[in-house]
């Protein structure tokens, strides 16, 4: 049972910020961590190629930095690793995202699995799971809260409202996962050590044979902004509740609410 994983570097929630030139995240000088649901993602993989005595290659698209998380869950007991890198993928949409990315699984494959996080906490479109599905033509699962191999593929659970729906599909497939899926394992001493021997081969859009065309963007971000968070409670002071009583209506009373 061959699975992959694709697995995303990430800037750190909390010092996420825009570019207004560009209306893209700005990835330098920020904390990089990889994308949390996709240590889920891995997990799975694990799981999956372990129970057929098999392995687990994962790829991601990035920067030279993005080689870090490649060797995190090379520590995990990932056997194999790829690094798309080309300036001419930098900005890439979702859709050329998916074609490098199918590109790369065809290339470095075939595998029973592909393995994802349901989104990324930095884009956050889900998109990308369905578009590799589409183009490699394997069954596509998404959003996985509880996952169970069968003879023939993976059944799945995913919420639904109040609920659940359930899906399968026969291998080959691609499988997007929640993180309700499981709870993925750290890296011993062990793992550190003999993730930093093994070779990560760099991929680029030549060597996956993606033409210019295939290289352009279809879509344009017109806009990009964090959301807006709603103003924070106010504590009223006061020497007694007379004085805090007279505060609070001040303050309403500037607000329109009288």
């Amino acid at each position: 049972m061959k699975c992959l994983v694709l697995i995303k570097e990430v800037p750190s929630v909390s010092e996420i910020r825009i570019d207004p030139s560009t209306h893209t995240i700005d990835r330098e000088n920020v904390s990089r961590i990889i994308n949390p649901a996709d240590l889920h993602a891995v997990e799975a993989a694990l799981t999956l190629a372990s129970a057929a005595d098999d392995e687990v290659t994962a790829i991601t698209m990035g920067p030279d930095s993005s080689e870090t998380i490649l060797r995190e869950v090379l520590g995990m007991g990932v056997k194999r690793a790829f690094r798309i890198t080309d300036p001419q993928l930098a900005g890439a949409d979702t859709l050329v995202t998916a074609r490098a990315l199918a590109a790369a699984a065809e290339q470095t494959g075939p595998y029973d699995a592909i393995f994802c996080g349901a989104r990324s906490v930095d884009g956050a479109t889900a998109q990308i799971p369905g578009k590799i599905g589409a183009l490699a033509g394997v069954g596509i699962l998404t959003q996985a809260a509880k996952m169970e191999i069968t003879d023939t593929g993976l059944t799945i659970m995913r919420k639904a409202g109040a609920g659940y729906e359930q899906l399968s599909a026969d291998f080959p497939l691609i499988c997007s996962v929640t993180e309700d899926l499981n709870k993925p394992r750290g890296v011993n001493i062990k793992g550190k050590l003999a993730a930093k021997k093994v070779e990560i081969p760099v991929l680029d859009a030549a060597s996956l044979g993606l033409s210019p065309e295939q290289l352009k963007s279809p879509s344009q971000v017109l806009a990009l902004f964090p959301p807006i968070r709603p103003d924070r409670g106010i504590f009223i002071q006061g020497n007694d509740d007379e004085q805090k009583a007279e505060t609070l209506t001040d303050l309403l009373l500037d607000k329109n609410y009288f």
